[in-house]
């Protein structure tokens, strides 16, 4: 339960909420512990001889003491302030006296029934009251829970990511949030609740006890209560073991899904859809299979300690026959037992859950308390009017123990743009994901205008730094929302001027909903030009100094890019620009070239000038022309 604890300040938003449910579930612990077993001793024989003759009441008044007192381990003063409870004859006496026979046994009657419904309605109410508030705090637990791993995830390096697949971390945000709200507030109110209904079914029962020794055996009834801990605790450790396996097999089967319907056409173009459903259908089963050993090993313990229940009761049948109880006494007194072993029951149910709550916290842990590698600065240097002068010196970087930069020192300046080129891996993309501080570098450092980008802020970074990608991402929504991601709050003409920058206001005009029609799922209503055209139009909108072009028409037929190249070059105009590109039509309209190798820069200067004396450059040209 420790591991919890510091989730439990999620709830500081329904502490209301919560400690109105604690109340509620205590009243209906109390009604249940002691006011079922009570009701049954006092108030059914009260109902079940309420038309006995007065004389029969008198005379069993006039009975010699010693034939109708049981002996007892109460003070007699105490006693005598609690005879009134077990003396149904007396009650009945006392409504005749004040009423007559007739009246006051109807008066008596329509009250011990009333009693029935109050208690039952009194512990209804609290039951209703009980799940409805803290299913309330619940949510609110959900909410801060989700907010903050979602949080976590936006705030991770990109290496974190590598690796991971979609699916296992949706299923983390989702089913193990879930399940961790499930460990802050149902189990923390059964934690409170069940014990309260035990405590209260042992008030009863010592109540009992002592104005009556012989039930005194009750107490050893009791003691078998511990006997069901150690199978408790032996099943919790098989249940966590295999609760973390399930859990890991529903994050890969989510993996499959999101894969599945993220490929739909290749999967298609390749005939995949039996491969891909037999991979979904053995996840599938693996899950079932471990789920099944989960609720083997969750729902053992209830049976066992039903059993160790049913064994107190057969031996509290016995003794109360050897002992002479009336039927209603020992009623009462397996009602209270029951009270008393149904709230271990539901404890050993709650042990459980915490061993499975357990593995959903690992996973999770593993997103929250991961190291965050980017983050702002303590006191971080504000942004002014950036001209967007960049300088690397004696940069290094690696991922994990792979070198991808090395001892990389240029200056571009303000306005200047430079294309990046070089193989596969040559630590292009590196050297640019460094600007907007995607990652920092291991050695040396990069700056904007002179001050070293980890001191700044990384908002106010990123205002000023405009990423153009190769696959145009598009989010849910319409036209105009996707366009105006570049600058949240931008007016209506702002977006549309835009959008003519980009020479995609004519197809956005075509479309029956204009600039509100909707782009569907990654922008699939939209082709790859327009997307990209639309992507373009939200760099012109945002209106950066610092441009990062990433292969931004690698993705697109010839004609589209040939069309798209002006639109870039009207883009990169002013503006600090690197492109990133295997396509070397499109660093025509660089200044420079920077001609990267292994982690190196090992060549810069114009296009022409490479292309003249610079070995590996027009090696690469040359591939681009056969």
């Amino acid at each position: 339960m420790r591991k919890f604890w510091p989730y439990f300040a999620l709830l500081r938003g329904a502490r209301v909420k919560f400690a109105a449910a604690i109340l509620a579930g205590v009243v209906y612990a109390v009604a249940s512990g002691f006011g079922f077993p009570f009701m049954i001793k006092a108030v059914f024989p009260i109902i079940f001889n309420a038309d006995q003759p007065v004389e029969e009441v008198q005379a069993a008044e006039e009975a010699p003491v010693e034939e109708i007192e049981k002996p007892s381990l109460v003070p007699s003063g105490l006693k005598a302030k609690f005879d009134w409870m077990n003396d149904p004859a007396a009650i009945r006496a006392f409504f005749v006296d004040r009423w007559g026979e007739e009246q006051g046994i109807t008066i008596l009657l329509a009250i011990a029934c009333a009693i029935i419904p109050l208690v039952a309605g009194v512990r209804g109410i609290a039951s209703f009251f009980n799940v409805y508030w803290m299913t309330g705090a619940g949510l609110h637990v959900l909410l801060q829970l989700q907010q903050s791993v979602f949080v976590k995830l936006q705030k991770l390096p990109l290496g974190f990511f590598s690796g991971r697949k979609t699916g296992d971390l949706i299923s983390r945000v989702i089913n193990d949030s879930i399940m961790l709200q499930t460990m802050v507030t149902t189990v923390a109110n059964d934690l409170l609740k069940q014990p309260f209904t035990l405590i209260a079914a042992l008030t009863y029962l010592t109540y009992d006890c002592l104005q009556n020794k012989e039930l005194t055996f009750l107490i050893i009834c009791l003691v078998s209560v511990p006997i069901v801990v150690l199978p408790i605790r032996m099943i919790g450790k098989r249940l966590m073991f295999r609760a973390a396996g399930m859990q890991h097999e529903g994050g890969d089967n989510s993996a499959i899904l999101a894969e599945t319907l993220g490929a739909t056409r290749e999967i298609r173009a390749f005939n995949l859809e039996d491969l891909m459903a037999s991979r979904f259908l053995e996840g599938v089963k693996r899950w079932t299979k471990l789920n099944l050993k989960v609720i083997r090993y969750r729902f053992s313990t209830p049976p066992l300690i039903e059993f160790v229940a049913a064994a107190a009761v057969a031996a509290a049948l016995g003794y109360g026959a050897t002992q002479g109880l009336s039927l209603e006494r020992f009623i009462a007194v397996v009602a209270a037992l029951y009270m008393c072993y149904d709230p271990a029951k539901k404890l050993g149910e709650v042990h459980n859950r915490l061993k499975q709550g357990e593995a959903s916290l690992d996973r999770l842990e593993a997103i929250l308390h991961a190291e965050e590698g980017v983050t702002d600065p303590p006191n971080p240097v504000e942004v002014g009017k950036v001209a967007g002068d960049l300088r690397f010196e004696n940069v290094e970087f690696s991922y994990a123990d792979k070198p991808a930069l090395r001892d990389v020192t240029v200056e571009i300046p303000a306005g200047q743009i430079v294309a990046l080129v070089g193989p596969s891996g040559a630590g292009k993309t590196t050297f640019a994901s460094l600007v907007p501080r995607f990652y920092d570098p291991t050695g040396g450092r990069v700056t904007l205008d002179g001050v070293d980008l980890r001191e700044f802020r990384l908002k106010g970074l990123r205002d000023h730094i405009t990423l153009v990608p190769q696959e145009a991402i598009l989010l849910s929504g319409s036209i105009a929302d996707n366009i105006g991601l570049g600058r949240l709050g931008a007016s209506e003409e702002e977006i549309h001027r835009a959008a003519e920058l980009a020479n995609a206001d004519a197809f956005i005009r075509d479309k029956k909903e204009g600039y509100d029609t909707p782009v569907g799922e990654r922008g699939a209503e939209l082709s790859g030009g327009q997307r990209q055209r639309i992507s373009i139009a939200r760099a012109f909108l945002k209106n950066a100094p610092v441009l990062i072009l990433d292969e931004a028409t690698a993705s697109l037929d010839a004609e589209s890019e040939s069309q798209i190249q002006n639109e870039l070059a009207n883009l990169a105009k002013g503006r600090t620009t690197l492109i990133i590109a295997h396509r070397f039509s499109s660093i025509r309209i660089a200044d420079r070239v920077l001609v990267f190798d292994e982690g190196r820069i090992v060549g810069d200067g114009s296009f022409d000038e490479l292309a003249k004396s610079h070995k590996l450059f027009r090696k690469l040209l040359k591939s681009q022309l056969h």
